[in-house]
């Protein structure tokens, strides 16, 4: 019989929310990478692998620690899903790649799948190094901007200032049809 199990990193609730709707839909089980259980749980006994985590910066938080739970073998059994409030463009799927599975697996040989769904976001929610974090993306974002990434540049600004969720649990459909092609 084949099995699934999903681990992820959740920093506000987004990432949790995916890992428990798609543990759901498959039938298996979600556990928190921060759970004690990960490091002595068999990944070989799955078929298929899911991580999940939080975007920060370009990278997919915690992902760097879990890969070095995985063998060939096991990044082949592999999909990953990152969770942030930018969208789905060829530049940050990219850069996301480059600074999570592209570190493990330069050239894509274990054919390891991606996904970026979308995330949530709450000023008002946002404490102390955080806050201070996003204050310097804002300015960033604006100061940095060319003429032709302005109005991405302010499309993000937005989202700082105001927040915005993009959860929505049909962001999953794809992820879990590839899950159950690798559980076939």
């Amino acid at each position: 019989m084949s099995k699934a199990i999903v681990i992820y990193t959740s920093k506000r609730g987004s990432t949790r929310q995916y890992a428990e709707w798609i543990a759901e839909d498959l039938e298996c089980e979600a556990v928190s990478f921060d759970d004690p259980r990960v490091k002595d749980i068999n990944l070989y006994l799955y078929d298929c692998i899911i991580y999940g985590g939080w975007i920060r910066g370009s990278g997919i938080v915690d992902f760097d620690k879990f890969g070095k739970m995985l063998d060939r073998e096991l990044m082949q059994r592999l999909i990953v899903f990152g969770v942030g409030m930018a969208d789905e463009t060829a530049d940050n799927y990219a850069q996301v790649w480059g600074y999570s599975i592209g570190k493990l697996d330069p050239k894509n040989e274990n054919r390891t799948i991606l996904y970026i769904l979308g995330g949530r976001y709450d000023p008002e929610n946002v404490k102390g190094m955080d806050r201070f974090l996003m204050k310097i993306m804002r300015t960033v974002l604006i100061s940095g901007s060319t003429p032709e990434a302005k109005g991405r540049a302010n499309f993000m600004k937005d989202r700082i200032d105001n927040g915005i969720d993009m959860v929505y649990r049909d962001n999953i459909i794809s992820l879990v049809k590839d899950a159950r092609r690798k559980l076939q």
